[in-house]
């Protein structure tokens, strides 16, 4: 395993820069998620560590050592696409050591490495299979197979699970997450899918237009972004936003105005912001409180130890009903917002029908005028 650092990391095609100013230093035997929507720069930043891709300009450090003029093969790392790319005609084993035979790796060395990586994966009794006779899930464990065969300090993944169906991207996350407790390698990680992302790393690195928006632990992400763009990634459904106006600051919270004219507190630190500014309320779909107005006092959302906003309504839109939870949307009048309400069980509620709920202020997030995000005052517990 081997540490990454990334100083002042620019990519550019001509005069289209893609990749501007990275600074990132990923630890030896962490696990770190690249996350961002399409076009962010994920892969190409991923493909930059790999060698794959020069850089434009700045410095890639692996294990302390500089890499920008170093080959891919000679900085051992070990890459697994988002195409199995497995050679149809070769058996399981063939295709994990079609690298090795090509090095010209003694045989002795190769029955180790194989027998090390298929124990591990759980590959040994289909060694002898064609990649036609194996499941999603068995093909990349063979591709996961092959990078380990390698013995690499870093391990890279390109969105290796978004081929596979639900139930396999689940099993492969559980089964990713225990090869890296397993090896404790350092491995990179580039996702679209946030699920993947926090439940996996223990760290996540937010791109948005070939910057860097936030590194952080997944649970700093999701309680403490720092701007609008992280708050509105993380989180699905996404983070609702709400405008209103400040209209009076305290020390470690600030008294704000709705569009209907209703004052909300929230609980956040007033750095930066004056009164009459305008600012954008945050709250997640699952922080929305409804306890107090459908009689269920033992509520998961109830938070009778907190500030709990005035009442405000909206009309339902859509109900989505999961069985575990539901999801309803919202068009309110009070908040001239639409937005989503999480609730953990099933609701029987009708769409047309009035909604009530409130906005507890330890829930709240605010958003200043520039996207940026004022400091909770707030402590979540475990962040």
């Amino acid at each position: 395993m081997a540490s990454v650092t990334l100083k002042k990391v620019c990519k550019a095609y001509g005069k289209n820069v893609v990749q501007k100013d990275i600074d990132l230093d990923i630890q030896q035997g962490e696990f770190v998620a690249f996350v961002g929507p399409s076009g962010c720069g994920k892969t190409t930043l991923l493909r930059m560590i790999a060698g794959l891709e020069d850089i434009t300009s700045g410095d890639l450090y692996i294990d302390g050592e500089r890499m920008n003029d170093i080959p891919p093969s000679k900085r051992h790392i070990s890459m697994v696409f988002q195409s199995y790319a497995l050679y149809p005609h070769l058996s399981v084993k063939e295709n994990m050591i079609f690298g090795l035979k090509l090095a010209k790796t003694d045989p002795e060395e190769i029955a180790e490495r194989v027998e090390y990586a298929s124990s591990i994966l759980q590959l040994g009794h289909v060694l002898n299979r064609k990649p036609k006779e194996l499941s999603g899930g068995q093909q990349q464990r063979v591709a996961i197979g092959r990078t380990l065969v390698n013995r690499p300090k870093v391990l890279l993944f390109d969105e290796p699970l978004s081929n596979l169906d639900a139930s396999l991207r689940v099993q492969m996350r559980i089964e990713i997450s225990k090869l890296h407790k397993r090896l404790n390698a350092t491995m990179v990680y580039v996702t679209h899918d946030q699920v993947e992302a926090m439940t996996m790393a223990d760290r996540i690195v937010v791109l948005e237009g070939g910057r860097v928006a936030q590194v952080g632990s997944p649970l700093e992400l999701y309680h403490y972004p720092t701007d609008r763009f992280v708050a509105g990634f993380i989180g699905s459904p996404k983070m609702n936003f709400i405008p209103a106006t400040v209209e009076k600051l305290g020390q470690s919270e600030v008294q704000l105005k709705l569009c209907n004219k209703q004052l909300i507190t929230v609980q956040v630190h007033p750095d930066k912001l004056h009164e009459g500014e305008r600012v954008s309320i945050g709250i997640r779909p699952e922080h929305i409180d409804t306890s107090p107005f459908s009689g269920e006092a033992n509520s998961v959302l109830a938070a009778s130890e907190n500030i709990v906003g005035p009442e405000l309504k909206g009309e339902v839109q859509v109900v989505e009903q999961l069985g575990h939870e539901t999801q309803i949307y919202l068009a309110s009048k009070d908040i001239d917002s639409k937005l989503i309400v999480r609730y953990p069980d099933v609701v029987d509620v009708s769409e047309g029908a009035q909604f009530r709920f409130a906005l507890p202020a330890h829930r709240c997030h605010l958003f200043r005028e520039d996207g940026t995000a004022c400091q909770r005052s707030y402590k979540e517990v475990g962040v």
